[in-house]
């Protein structure tokens, strides 16, 4: 019979007298940065929830109060719009346990993990685990978490760092080649499906983007434009590209001189790759 670690022990020791004790309403949060490329190894917001509704399904004294998740929001940082609501609820008391599939879903960023690990979440009474690393903080031992947390948070933050580099080589690389790395096509733009880093036009808009440049040309002022653009029911720019399904969010659904004035300076529109 293989011998049980003095971890193990205590941890079930815990987690048996906490069905009879406190009943925790927990917290679910997932993180998935925009340069993760494994969506396929079990990395997914989706697949890390259903390994955190799995984890805490057979265990009664986590009550799953709410789900939380950043997709395509960077670990080095903590100003992520789905944790801060969750750290707010923290403060007001509706949730005192946190789960996340492992250190580097909190975040990457070695001081600020640290600082929600060993001192924010304990002042709020808050319950933390770390599914994949065995880390849970109402049994950390130590001897042993008191040195393997730091430890891997040091590693995840050198990991984004280095990951960061990595990126912004390869990028640079991509530029030299005149490739277009933009998240997004500008107005009048789409990038083209055979090849990411070639704009092709968009025919659908074509003629409004030739007829901005000929009105401003001809000496119209932008205002004039805008106010033309609009009162035509021509879909701002971030409007016309949520209506595609290619933006998440809709700045304004007008035009505005500030958008126009944007367009009209945009070097893309020259043939030009900055």
């Amino acid at each position: 019979m293989a011998r049980k670690s003095r971890k193990q022990t205590v941890i079930q020791t815990l987690e048996t007298a906490n069905t009879s004790l406190k009943v925790y309403r927990t917290a679910l949060y997932a993180r998935l940065s925009a340069d993760e490329n494994n969506r396929d190894a079990g990395t997914t917001i989706e697949n890390q929830l259903c390994l955190l509704r799995e984890y805490v399904k057979d265990k009664p004294y986590l009550q799953a109060e709410s789900e939380y998740f950043d997709d395509g929001v960077t670990g080095t940082v903590f100003d992520r719009p789905s944790f801060n609501r969750m750290i707010a609820d923290m403060r007001a008391g509706k949730i005192d346990c946190i789960v996340v599939k492992d250190l580097s879903r909190l975040g990457r960023n070695y001081l600020e993990a640290g600082d929600y690990i060993e001192k924010i979440f304990p002042f709020f009474n808050v319950r933390f685990i770390a599914v994949t690393d065995d880390y849970d903080s109402s049994s950390s031992d130590l001897t042993e978490d008191g040195l393997i947390v730091p430890l891997k948070n040091l590693i995840n933050d050198i990991y984004a760092k280095d990951l960061s580099q990595k990126i912004g080589s390869a990028l640079h690389i991509r530029q030299k080649q005149g490739k277009y790395i933009g998240v997004s096509a500008p107005y009048g733009y789409v990038k083209n499906p055979a090849d990411h880093g070639k704009l092709v036009v968009d025919e659908e808009v074509r003629e409004i983007v030739q007829d901005i440049f000929r009105r401003r040309a001809d000496g119209e002022s932008l205002t004039g434009i805008v106010r033309k653009l609009n009162d035509d029911g021509i879909p701002s720019p971030s409007l016309y590209q949520y209506m595609k399904g290619r933006g998440k969010t809709v700045r304004s659904k007008l035009w505005t001189v500030s958008t126009l004035s944007t367009l009209l300076e945009n070097s893309a529109y020259a043939g030009d790759m900055e």
